[in-house]
């Protein structure tokens, strides 16, 4: 069976979020200093953020590249069937990682608090709950599909 396009471009869609989230995470030192120079015009960016902003973006950087890592491991199941375990503990896997992203910035309203950081901090909570509501449909589908085949 020929894979349909959509599932194909969302395919390429992350394998490119995945490539562009390494390369992103390994020049994150260059970019940030980069970015202080073109957005504020300071040459130098302060010894004392950059001594907390540069740990935190690495520290959240290597989640989010999990969580393409885990969507692209859930669309190979897609010709054998999405409704599996697998899938299940996946989205699981995800709803956790969100909630820790949304705690390491709920940890950073603390420190400096922008509204960006506050809104960052409830989308994970949100993509969280919504990945563990997820989760709890497919399990169901994944325990109806059993029943199902043995009756059969």
């Amino acid at each position: 069976m020929k894979e349909p396009l959509f599932t194909r471009i969302l395919r390429y869609a992350l394998y490119m979020a995945f490539v562009l989230g390494i390369i992103g995470t390994i020049s994150m030192p260059y970019m940030l200093e980069t970015y202080t120079y073109i957005i504020h015009g300071a040459a130098v960016l302060n010894p004392a953020y950059r001594a907390f902003i540069l740990p935190f973006l690495m520290i959240v950087a290597i989640p989010s590249l999990w969580i393409v890592l885990e969507m692209i491991w859930m669309l190979q199941s897609i010709p054998k069937g999405p409704f599996v375990m697998r899938n299940v503990h996946a989205l699981y896997r995800i709803g956790i990682i969100f909630m820790v992203l949304a705690a390491a910035f709920l940890g950073k309203c603390f420190l400096y608090l922008t509204f960006l950081t506050l809104f960052c901090a409830f989308f994970f909570i949100g993509s969280g709950l919504f990945s563990f509501t997820l989760a709890a449909l497919i399990r169901q589908s994944v325990v109806f599909r059993e029943e199902n085949d043995l009756t059969i």
